[in-house]
Parts: C-alpha cells; sequence; structure tokens
C-alpha cells in the first residue's frame, strides 16, 4: 500500500533498521534477504533524502533526522498492530492464531508459566508462546513492543505502561547436604563469609533483587561463582561449601531434584513481588486480555498455595 507516494511497507523495514543498526541484523529479524533489506534501505533513503544510517567502523550509527523517526515510526506500527488485532470480545479462541513473547526469569519459566501455558492449551492451542530470557535491554523490550509480557519484579518496571501484580514470594538459602560447616541455622556472618553461586543475567549482567538489596545495605558477600540462571545455582552448590539465595518456591523446587537444603536468609530481603506488564497499545486487544487473565489465575493460585 502507498500513501503519498511511500510504500508503507518500507515503514517495518525503517522500524526494523533503526532498532537493529545493522542491514543484516534487520533483515534476520523481518526474514530478509540482506540484498532485500539494502535495497529497502536505499528506497527510505531516497525518499526522506537522508542517509539515515552511517557506516561508522563496524557499525551503522542513525542520522539526528533518523533518531527523530524512531519513536513516531514504531508507536505508528504499534497503533497499527493493535488495529488490526482487533476482534469483537466474543471471539472464539478455539480458532484464534497469534504468536505471544514474555520475557521473564528462568524462576518464573520453570514454576509459573507452566501452569500459565497449560490453561492457553485446553482454550485456545492456536497461541504460540515465545518465552525469551533477561538481557539488559529487558525495559526497552517492553517499551518500544519487541516483546508483549513482561514478568519481573515490581522494583524494576516501568511507569511508562500498565502493570499488574502476579504473586508474592520470598527468599531463601540452599546449601549441599553435605555441607559439614553449617547445620540447622545460618548466621549473618557466615552469610557474608561463606562462598556464594550468584545469577546475573546477560551480556549487560542484570543483577538479581537480593544482590542489589544486599548492595543498598552496603553488605557484601564473598561471590565465588556466577551463572546466568537462578536454575544453574543448585547444581553449582552440590558437593561444595558454597550457598545460594533463591526464591523460597525456587529453592523447595531444587531441594527436591537435588540433594540440598533450605534454611531461612539471615538477610532480610523485602519479599518478591513478581509483576506483569505489557504495551498500553495492547490494553484494548481482547486476546491480550483473556491471556492476561490466564497469568492472573494462575498468580492467585500461586499466593492461595503460599497462604
Amino acid at each position: 500500500m502507498r500513501l503519498n507516494k511511500f510504500d508503507l511497507n518500507n515503514l517495518v523495514c525503517l522500524d526494523a533498521l533503526l532498532a537493529e543498526k545493522s542491514i543484516t541484523r534487520a533483515a534476520e529479524r523481518l526474514f530478509l534477504s540482506r540484498p532485500a533489506m539494502s535495497n529497502a534501505l536505499a528506497r527510505l533513503r531516497e525518499y526522506f533524502n537522508d542517509e539515515l544510517l552511517i557506516q561508522v567502523g563496524k557499525v551503522m550509527v542513525p542520522t539526528p533526522f533518523a533518531l527523530s523517526l524512531h519513536k513516531p515510526v514504531r508507536d505508528l506500527l504499534l497503533q497499527t498492530q493493535a488495529i488490526i488485532s482487533a476482534s469483537p470480545a466474543d471471539i472464539d479462541l478455539a480458532t484464534v492464531k497469534r504468536k505471544i513473547s514474555v520475557t521473564c526469569s528462568d524462576y518464573v519459566t520453570s514454576l509459573f508459566i507452566p501452569l500459565v501455558l497449560a490453561r492457553i492449551y485446553e482454550h485456545a492451542p492456536g497461541i504460540a508462546i515465545d518465552i525469551r530470557p533477561f538481557s539488559a535491554r529487558f525495559l526497552e523490550e517492553i517499551k518500544s513492543g519487541e516483546v508483549d509480557f513482561l514478568i519481573t519484579s515490581d522494583t524494576v518496571i516501568t511507569d511508562a505502561h500498565p502493570c499488574e501484580p502476579l504473586f508474592k514470594d520470598t527468599f531463601s538459602c540452599v546449601l549441599w547436604e553435605g555441607n559439614p560447616d553449617i547445620r540447622e541455622t545460618l548466621s549473618l556472618k557466615q552469610y557474608l563469609e561463606v562462598g556464594h553461586v550468584v545469577a546475573q543475567w546477560g551480556v549487560g549482567r542484570v543483577k538479581a533483587l537480593d544482590e542489589t538489596f544486599l548492595q543498598s545495605r552496603n553488605l557484601t558477600r564473598c561471590v565465588q561463582v556466577w551463572v546466568s540462571t537462578f536454575t544453574h545455582i543448585p547444581q553449582c552448590i552440590v558437593g561444595t561449601g558454597r550457598i545460594g539465595t533463591l526464591p523460597t518456591r525456587l529453592a523447595n523446587w531444587a531441594a527436591q531434584h537435588w540433594p540440598l537444603r533450605v534454611l531461612d536468609c539471615p538477610v532480610p530481603i523485602p519479599p518478591l513481588i513478581e509483576v506483569m506488564q505489557w504495551h498500553e497499545y495492547q490494553q484494548a486487544d481482547p486476546v491480550h486480555s483473556w491471556i492476561r487473565n490466564q497469568f492472573r489465575q494462575v498468580g492467585a493460585m500461586f499466593d492461595d498455595q503460599a497462604n
């Protein structure tokens, strides 16, 4: 479709180019060939009479004009997506074909998401779910509409888009059941002095809530191993004198799969409040709303089990 002699399909290419700052990655994002994306960039440059992206060394840098286009183009595409995704309130879930993307931790993926998937599959088997790990860009992903849902701690969400609490959890410590140095309780002195296994996510090494809380209290623990997920922590503790700090549900789950003991954490880490967040343009989407309700109901079930 053309508007004022502009092929609107090129807006999708422009959005990908400005997001990826790379012809190759933009092409991969839209499942196009590199020559096709290169031709799209050439057409965009000709139409706007601006280079849009300039090669500087090994990277492409947006021009000032391109930067001014980034948010309006993204917003326009999100609004368009919201319009074409809209359907009557009495939708037939059994016939819906959609792909929904969710960024969340492996803790949420391991214990929460499977229950949500079962509910979705029962009523809407045509809805495909793309579960994505955390990266340093997790907030940008929700702001730009790259993902449909972000499930994370309420301490790190953005104020720019709707959100809703799902469930709460506390923190506990896990240690190898053969650990000879720690018995039935764990003192603060032991907690700070013993070796720890901690989780940080992605290239940007996003810290977990327990680490940021300790830093805010000027408490420093002896970190000896860094892993990329919560669920790697238990395996790296077995056979050692190290400990890990995990959400209590995950700690108890791990103790069922590995030779571990679960102890109270001697540091008063605030409860973990997991929330779901979505882009404001998806607020009225009936399918999106139905999926939010599935998250909501499983979250309520989680909290009921904890009480």
